[in-house]
């Protein structure tokens, strides 16, 4: 039996509250939520102990609430070890707030929004710098077209593939599920009386036709668990075939394809852009591939070797008959035709144009056109 916490010193009273806190997480680790919430109600106790004999205060009875409404309590585990409790009782892929929302509501303590802001990336890194080294990693989900990191989806490594998958039924398929799950959880012991847990169930029943029926108390705004889980599982049973056959297909195309990393993470959306350029198809807003400016290379050089044939094919015309003296520059002499045959010199003139040859007044060639 341990001593009551009104009896002990400050000093028994702190390692009274050393003990409860160590023997909390041990509970939380063998996932004994029970005996969790017991030693925690047995911390809270030893701690307004201490400060009734440390302050002189006993307290605000308030504050015996395991959470309030003006702030969040810090967890007594890792944010990491925190989202995969809260994975692990959905069963599938969830988004940060609907994490944060189920561990508030089955679990003591909170997760901060803001600490789950780079908790993927960080596991990224990790696993890339060494593979396997942790038991389990905080991945992403797939999606099943481009089997790119889905936004804002937080998965298990340990979860079979098709289970990572996120297919075009998938967010259906997967709130009928988190729903069943949340209310057969809720439905143990006394869970369904806490006001988070209530919160909680309507918000899922408020999107399952015939989940949020007013019992037979008529109550408004209360749900009844089973109920809940009978409704998910009825609109269950409509997809989930067709959408474990897309994530079967989208996980055996994504083993044939991807390396370790990125069967966890994703592959890159640029690795995808080059896949579609070469099939001839380039996505909306990806940047032109290499290949058409070779194109436009080789085109351009086509035309100027065509050019270039064409001119040698129209080679310049060159005449076959002397060039004449005027022309060469240089003086000629030409006969004078007169009756005694006497030659006299004539220099021709420089000109760029060879003049026509000249007639004499009688009708006899003067020799330059011979």
């Amino acid at each position: 039996m341990p001593t009551s916490p009104d009896a002990l010193t400050p000093e028994a009273l702190e390692e009274r509250i050393a003990e409860l806190r160590a023997a909390v997480r041990r509970a939380m680790a063998a996932g004994d939520r029970g005996q969790a919430r017991t030693l925690r109600a047995e911390l809270r106790g030893a701690e307004r102990a201490w400060d009734e004999a440390v302050l002189g205060d006993g307290g605000d009875p308030a504050d015996e609430r395991p959470r309030t409404g003006g702030g969040a309590e810090r967890g007594l585990l890792p944010v990491r070890d925190q989202v995969h409790q809260a994975l692990t009782l959905l069963g599938v892929p969830a988004a940060p707030k609907l994490i944060g929302s189920v561990y508030a509501a089955f679990f003591p303590g909170e997760i901060l929004g803001t600490r789950l802001t780079s908790l993927r990336r960080d596991e990224e890194r990790s696993f890339r710098a060494a593979p396997y080294a942790r038991p389990y990693y905080l991945c992403a989900g797939l999606t099943a077209d481009l089997l790119a990191a889905a936004r804002g989806l937080v998965t298990v490594s340990t979860w079979p593939l098709e289970q990572r998958i996120v297919g075009p039924l998938s967010p259906r398929t997967d709130f009928l599920t988190a729903a069943m799950r949340v209310a057969e959880h809720a439905g143990r012991g006394d869970a369904a009386s806490s006001p988070e847990v209530r919160r909680l169930l309507w918000r899922f029943a408020a999107n399952i036709p015939g989940a949020a029926d007013v019992p037979a108390t008529g109550t408004v705004g209360v749900v009844d668990p089973a109920v809940l889980a009978e409704a998910a599982r009825a609109e269950l049973d409509v997809h989930e075939a067709a959408d474990r056959d897309q994530r079967r297909q989208a996980a055996e195309r994504a083993r044939a394809q991807l390396d370790e990393a990125e069967l966890l993470f994703g592959t890159r959306l640029r690795a995808m852009r080059t896949a579609a350029s070469a099939v001839g198809g380039v996505p909306p807003g990806a940047p032109a591939p290499a290949v058409p400016r070779q194109r436009r290379a080789g085109t351009t050089a086509s035309r100027k070797s065509t050019a270039a044939a064409s001119r040698k094919k129209t080679p310049k015309r060159r005449s076959s008959a002397p060039a004449p003296a005027a022309k060469r520059g240089r003086a000629a002499t030409v006969p004078s035709g007169g009756p005694g045959g006497e030659a006299a010199p004539r220099t021709s003139r420089r000109t760029s144009d060879p003049a026509p040859p000249r007639r004499r007044p009688d009708g006899a060639s003067n020799g330059d056109d011979r």
